[in-house]
């Protein structure tokens, strides 16, 4: 996969993966560029964009490895304990965050966080109820020390299943 070597900046790495149940029909996954070290520093302003798509009434499950460049350019993972994630999801960017439609999920990692991998997951019972549509969305990783970091926005396609039988 490619990535993005920037001056300072961690590089995240997203990989689409598909567990049981049956998964998403997630859309190619990059390397996308965001924070600096174990201890970030105040201000980290990285984002990459990278489309996703998942039928609707399936699982979406989307890796996120999550790892700073040292300075001989060996990737090395970024501890993410006490770390929260967000993803918001929205059919119009500029629907406000209370909005009925706008979907929201919050987590923290806890299996693997000082390998610097998390998970999102959009399980069936929310993308069931998520019109058959193109969503903008936007994930936020904020550290224990409460810095707010831009990890990754797209679009996120929901496709209408060919069959109904799951």
């Amino acid at each position: 996969m490619p990535s993005l070597d920037l001056e300072n900046l961690a590089a995240y790495q997203f990989q689409a993966r598909a567990t049981p149940p049956p998964i998403a029909n997630p859309v190619q996954s990059p390397i996308a560029p965001a924070s600096s070290s174990a201890t970030p520093p105040a201000q980290i302003s990285c984002q990459t964009s990278f489309n996703l798509a998942v039928e609707q009434g399936a699982t979406l499950s989307t890796q996120i490895t999550i790892q700073i460049q040292d300075a001989n350019g060996v990737l090395q993972p970024v501890n993410i304990t006490g770390y929260q994630f967000q993803f918001t999801a929205k059919t119009d960017p500029a629907l406000p965050d209370a909005d009925p439609s706008v979907v929201k999920i919050d987590w923290q990692e806890t299996s693997t966080p000082t390998q610097g991998i998390t998970w999102l997951v959009v399980p069936a019972a929310t993308t069931q109820t998520m019109q058959v549509v193109v969503y903008y969305y936007q994930i936020r990783m904020i550290s224990s020390s409460n810095v707010v970091t831009p990890v990754a926005s797209g679009t996120l396609t929901i496709d209408k299943p060919i069959s109904s039988r799951f």
